[in-house]
């Protein structure tokens, strides 16, 4: 017989902030997560709905199913010289080590 997370349930707040700052996802992500887990048909019941809810985000983690806030990528640019000196660099291991 199915079993589904119990109508009183309500996450700890320490749970929601230690999802969102583990996975690095906002509160509206944990806030969807956290619908999908109360509608979601389980096949036993569970003596701790919030053990079980952590272990929704594992899951959710390791089939790359959470949205992630979006972090920008700082790109480090380089000078002419730098580019010369490491195509002369270059140059010397392919002199060194042969072709």
């Amino acid at each position: 017989m199915p079993k589904f997370v119990p109508d009183n349930f309500k996450p700890r707040q320490s749970d929601i902030e230690w999802a969102m700052k583990k996975f690095n996802i906002s509160r509206d992500e944990a806030d969807n997560q956290l619908e999908e887990f109360i509608d979601y048909e389980f096949k036993r019941s569970y003596t701790d709905w919030n053990r079980c809810f952590r272990n929704w985000f594992r899951t959710a983690d390791k089939y790359n199913l959470l949205k992630r806030e979006h972090k920008y990528r700082t790109v480090e640019t380089i000078t002419d010289e730098q580019k010369k000196c490491d195509i002369l660099r270059f140059e010397e291991q392919i002199k060194r080590f042969g072709k």
